[in-house]
């Protein structure tokens, strides 16, 4: 069904230090920032609530969906109308022992789901898969009319992600993040790339500070489905970045260049079978 929502989203990235380790610090920071915006969503970095580089210190950090520790946080959301998203190491659901990278979607009235990180790294710097297990499923969710998909970090590297929930119905997507110094380039240049190829709105969320090991460049940005800058975030600083998201501009932008309507969809089952010598 298409969506006719004329009321615009409010958004807010929360690019806050956070303290490596104190789950509990990090959600006094979650809970102020709730009372303290006007925003409708509010926007936090990947493994925000204890940190990336726990290394083995992620097992024993790591907590469920449904911990009374949120409580909260579900209340604080409940009590202001607010959506919230945030990182967190969580136990698996299905098979002890197993963790995940995962953000936690809630709204005004509780928990709305989690997305568990389907792209893991394990590359350079990073040892994602000597913690993590990967996700299996995308997740979206609305809020005030609009349809968003979660995505996490790596996962932008992936444009059939978005892709896929753009053609499912996605007016934007969020990618929260903790990207080092040393990939900025790699995710400006993504971030634009994937808002105008599937012609939603994009939101990237990312840590700032250091963190143990890693230097975090924060660039928190809201980018329109045209490719345009909404809104931007400093480097290597604590910010709150803001932002509108409208139902108009989506449809202007699909007007003027129809990504979606020209995607061919059956083009990769075609080159599995090209491969397999199946022509």
């Amino acid at each position: 069904m298409d969506n006719m929502n004329s009321t615009p989203l409010s958004v807010e990235i929360f690019q806050m230090e956070h303290v490596l380790g104190s789950v509990e610090k990090n959600l006094e920071v979650i809970i102020r920032s709730i009372n303290g915006s006007h925003s409708d969503l509010l926007v936090f970095p990947e493994m925000f609530l204890s940190g990336y580089t726990l290394g083995k210190d992620t097992f024993k950090t790591a907590m469920d969906a449904d911990d009374a520790m949120f409580q909260p946080v579900l209340d604080a959301a409940r009590k202001n109308r607010k959506f919230l998203i945030f990182g967190f190491p969580e136990r698996s659901e299905r098979i002890r022992g197993q963790i995940h990278n995962s953000a936690m979607i809630i709204g005004p009235d509780g928990l709305i789901g989690v997305y568990r990180k389907m792209h893991l790294v394990d590359f350079g710097p990073f040892e994602e898969y000597a913690y993590f297990t990967p996700g299996v499923e995308p997740f979206m969710f609305e809020a005030n009319g609009f349809k968003i998909g979660m995505m996490i970090c790596y996962d932008i590297f992936f444009p059939e992600l978005v892709k896929q929930y753009a053609l499912n119905g996605a007016d934007a997507v969020i990618c929260i993040s903790a990207s080092p110094s040393v990939t900025r380039t790699f995710f400006e240049s993504l971030m634009k790339a994937r808002a105008i190829e599937s012609t939603v709105y994009f939101i990237y969320s990312n840590l700032v500070g250091f963190d143990s090991k890693m230097d975090f460049w924060g660039g928190g940005a809201i980018i329109g489905p045209r490719g345009n800058s909404v809104s931007k975030g400093p480097y290597y600083e604590e910010a709150r970045i803001t932002g509108i998201l409208e139902d108009a501009e989506i449809r202007r932008a699909r007007s003027v260049r129809p990504t979606l309507r020209d995607t061919k969809p059956h083009i990769s089952d075609l080159l599995c079978s090209w491969g397999k010598g199946e022509r």
